[in-house]
């Protein structure tokens, strides 16, 4: 039986670590006392555990590893001192990564020679989508209990136990299914984006420093001022009527190109807007990322294809007026921004050259179908190849698009002669997080061949 510990009160071994096992200590049996991190405000309708107190707030990227002794250092006291100073403050969020895998070795783990850390990662995961509430208590408690051992089914379920997690049964199942390990593996694919080898990491823009360096909070506030050069500003699209929507537009402050991104064309596609709406917290280093992540709010609501007036994606026609309110609405947006890049966001029941549907493909205009074969193989070699998914969920590039529909992506090539994608993801047999995670590798790839560097 594992242990009850408390925060302040732990197991102490050789070298200060509390590790749990060990022969001939003592034990606390008062219960676990989370502190400043553990009761740190949280964001909830975010894809990775988040802290903050606004979803506009720049966010401060954490890359740890639950058996490592230096992330056990940073949580217990770099993180503390970010938490006050940035996060209490209202200047910071501050967002997750488990770095389970080893960014040169995408099979290999990062610390230890098993399963147990990537198991504890999913765990966590499941924490966060199932009790985002208890999410940093959980957290806390793992690093202020730390162990070498290896993260078994029944350790981390005596953990959550301890940490005041309820539903147990129901995160266990998942994380053990391998459910959230798309997640997990999103940590590996940045971390290899940013040249990042090692944990614990904290990330701003695209610079990145070793969590325990003596002074984070001068390196934090430094990169701080530079995000605030920028701005994030949100307006409505068609206000005062049914289609009232945000449109968020995210200025680097820098030169760079400008990228429009549209999610929610149709309202049973929780892919595409739910994609759209994690691009709109993250802040480029150069540029605009313009996003438009609720395009059609009436079908979204009503979680249909399209509603009374029809099908949205089919009112762009080339080299003529869009044919309804809300597409000239959006058009006019569009073309307001002048960008260099269109990306559309979506998803199918089923799967592109499988079963006859779109989803698992990039469809590309005329302008750079090279891009589209560079994004489908990032994806299927960091996230397909080495998941449980079956080949055939492996993306593949669809045929280039030039203007002979009226879809919102023809008419930027037709019109506009500009770079464009329709991303799809599949609804077949899949869970949300993943076609998200996968979605937003693809978009993020994209727009980086594009030039857009995304923190």
């Amino acid at each position: 039986m594992i242990p009850q510990l408390t925060r302040r009160n732990f197991l102490t071994a050789t070298g200060g670590l509390a590790l749990l096992g060990t022969v001939g200590v003592q034990t606390a049996t008062a219960g676990f006392s989370p502190g400043v991190v553990g009761t740190a405000p949280y964001l909830r309708d975010r894809l990775y555990p988040t802290m903050g107190t606004d979803d506009s707030n720049p966010t401060l990227v954490v890359y740890v590893n639950f058996l490592s002794a230096e992330s056990q250092y940073f949580v217990q006291h770099n993180l503390e001192d970010i938490v006050r100073e940035y996060v209490l403050t209202g200047q910071l969020n501050v967002e997750l990564r488990f770095l389970s895998y080893r960014p040169d070795a995408l099979d290999d783990y990062l610390v230890g020679d098993d399963e147990g850390e990537a198991r504890a990662a999913r765990a966590a995961h499941g924490v966060w989508e199932i009790e985002p509430e208890n999410f940093w208590t959980f957290f806390e408690f793992m690093f202020w209990n730390f162990t070498t051992k290896t993260y078994t089914h029944s350790r981390l379920e005596a953990y959550m136990d301890l940490a005041g997690v309820r539903n147990i049964t129901k995160i266990a199942n998942r994380a053990y299914a391998d459910r959230y390990d798309a997640l997990v593996r999103s940590a590996t694919e940045e971390a290899v984006r940013y040249g990042i080898q090692d944990v614990p990491r904290v990330r701003l823009l695209r610079d990145h420093k070793h969590g325990n360096y003596s002074d984070i909070l001068g390196w934090t506030q430094t990169r701080v001022d530079r995000v605030n050069t920028g701005q994030v500003r949100t307006h409505s699209l068609l206000p005062g009527t049914k289609y009232e929507t945000p449109v968020y537009v995210i200025d680097s402050g820098e030169p760079g190109p400008t990228a429009f991104v549209v999610g929610g064309m149709h309202g049973e596609e929780p892919e595409g807007y739910t994609t759209a709406k994690h691009l709109t917290t993250l802040r480029p280093t150069g540029g605009k990322l313009v996003v438009l992540p609720y395009a059609n709010l009436p079908a979204i609501e009503a979680g249909a294809r399209h509603t009374g007036d029809g099908d949205l994606n089919r009112d762009f026609p080339t080299g003529e007026e869009p044919t309804s309110q809300l597409a000239r609405a959006i058009w006019d947006e569009l073309v307001s921004h002048d960008p260099d890049v269109v990306v559309d966001l979506h998803s199918s029941s089923g799967i592109y050259k499988y079963d006859g549907k779109v989803g698992q493909a990039i469809f590309p205009t005329y302008a750079t179908p090279e891009n589209a074969v560079i994004a489908c193989s990032l994806v299927n070699e960091q996230y397909i190849g080495l998941s449980e998914y079956p080949s055939y969920y492996d993306f593949d590039v669809g045929n280039s698009l030039g203007g002979s529909r009226p879809l919102l992506v023809h008419k930027v090539y037709g019109d506009l002669r500009l770079p464009g994608y329709i991303v799809e993801t599949t609804r077949k047999d899949t869970h949300l997080e993943d076609t998200v995670t996968w979605e937003l590798a693809a978009v993020r790839d994209l727009l980086w061949q594009h030039h857009l560097l995304l923190g």
